[in-house]
């Protein structure tokens, strides 16, 4: 239990959480968002995107109060706090939601995702690592674990310990859903690149077809099973979507809410990616991939997709997903291209090279290419989030910069 000045400093935060969520200034993010998710015109949204980083955090930590909580989940949760307060202060459209996540106890595999821990090799001089294959030919899919859904404690002491620190001023929802996590789990993306090895992958598609069709199916039973049992069981709540650290409000579906348990599939948005289908042909993206996102992709209300790939060759393909409604354009596709193909059939999620923000600063640099990625996308509901940034070599004055241009420039192109 934290002492009396922990746990006061702890309830302030909340309070003061709790009122930049009640923001005129969130509002009208969170409105903005809302018809741009719609596909209604909109100036292009405009996220700085820094909290992925881990390394950035460490960056950022030098400016904070030092945390006071000694003991966890305490202490988890006043960095939570202190984070969210500090990302509050960067002027972009960032949508703050008012209640704090905690995850129920779940049955949980046995090891690793699928019941096998990962062979990973790292390189020391350039940080490096790479998966090695624990999955080289047929008889090793017998190793492969698939989970069922079963919540088993809803109530834990953590979960009580923070509701009764601050229940009644931020409510902690509690996460009822899946345990296969985004990456490696329900993108089935990442998973065959871990088990096979990327590099021996790549040369399965040509070689041993069979076993990456084997796994593929059976990850696909495996998460369709487990969602299924999870909705069934009434343990989805509207807050449980993900649309990858964007907001999901939108008319098409309910709008988010904490502890609102029973709530459908279809209600909710879907990410999912194929960064390790990146270097593949369109044919063999659906022939290996696609096939095996599509059933769980149609349990979903709508789907964003794409990460950190290169998607503007695959246009095609992706039109063929029924409940589209965002797809990615990082750093190394061609923004014109795929806009021309995209039009305003679904929102453009547009991440320019971080490499503006990371390896120095050019305000003039920044600018124009900002402007010249909305002038492509002109015919387009695109947004702009920077991403994928693991550094500002300790000058956070350049989160500030990139985003006071960037929204300069979107009231610019929405004018």
């Amino acid at each position: 239990m934290p002492s009396a000045q922990v746990r006061q400093r702890i309830r302030d935060m909340a309070r003061r959480y709790v009122a930049l969520c009640h923001t005129d200034r969130n509002a009208r993010a969170r409105a903005l968002w809302r018809d741009h998710n719609a596909l209604r015109k909109t100036r292009p949204p405009v996220i700085c995107c820094w909290y992925f980083a881990s390394s950035i955090h460490r960056e950022i930590a030098p400016h904070l109060d030092e945390l006071a909580a000694d003991e966890q989940p305490y202490r988890d949760l006043e960095n939570w706090l202190r984070l969210k307060l500090w990302g509050g202060t960067i002027p972009d459209d960032t949508v703050y939601y008012p209640w704090y996540v905690m995850r129920a106890k779940m049955l949980q595999p046995s090891a690793g995702i699928w019941g096998l821990e990962l062979h990973r090799i790292h390189d020391a001089s350039s940080r490096g690592w790479r998966n090695m294959p624990v999955i080289a030919e047929m008889a090793d899919l017998a190793r492969l674990e698939a989970t069922p859904h079963v919540c088993l404690d809803a109530e834990t002491p953590e979960i009580r310990a923070v509701r009764d620190l601050i229940g009644d001023i931020l409510p902690v929802h509690v996460k009822r859903s899946t345990v296969y996590p985004l990456w490696g789990g329900t993108d089935l993306s990442e998973a065959p690149g871990a088990l096979l090895g990327l590099s021996e992958l790549m040369l399965m598609l040509y070689d041993d077809p069979a076993l990456v069709h084997a796994v593929m199916a059976f990850m696909r039973d495996a998460v369709l099973a487990n969602l299924d049992q999870g909705q069934a069981a009434g343990d989805w709540s509207l807050a449980d979507g993900c649309n990858y650290g964007l907001p999901p409000d939108v008319d098409d579906l309910p709008a988010p809410e904490p502890n609102s348990h029973g709530a459908a599939l279809s209600d909710l948005w879907f990410f999912t990616h194929a960064q390790e289908f990146e270097a593949v042909s369109p044919a063999q993206h659906e022939e290996f991939l696609l096939q095996y996102q599509m059933p769980i992709m149609a349990r979903f209300g709508l789907v964003n997709y794409g990460c950190c790939e290169t998607l503007d060759d695959k246009i095609a393909l992706l039109g063929t997903i029924p409940n589209l409604r965002r797809v990615l354009m990082g750093p190394r596709s061609d923004l014109a291209r795929g806009c021309e193909q995209i039009g305003r059939r679904y929102v453009v999620s547009w991440r320019p090279n971080p490499a503006m923000v990371a390896g120095g600063f050019d305000a003039d640099a920044v600018r124009a290419a900002i402007r010249r990625g909305f002038a492509d996308a002109a015919a387009c509901n695109i947004e702009i989030m920077l991403k994928e940034l693991m550094t500002v070599d300790n000058d956070l004055s350049r989160l500030f910069r990139w985003t006071e241009i960037a929204m300069a420039e979107s009231h610019a192109a929405g004018a």
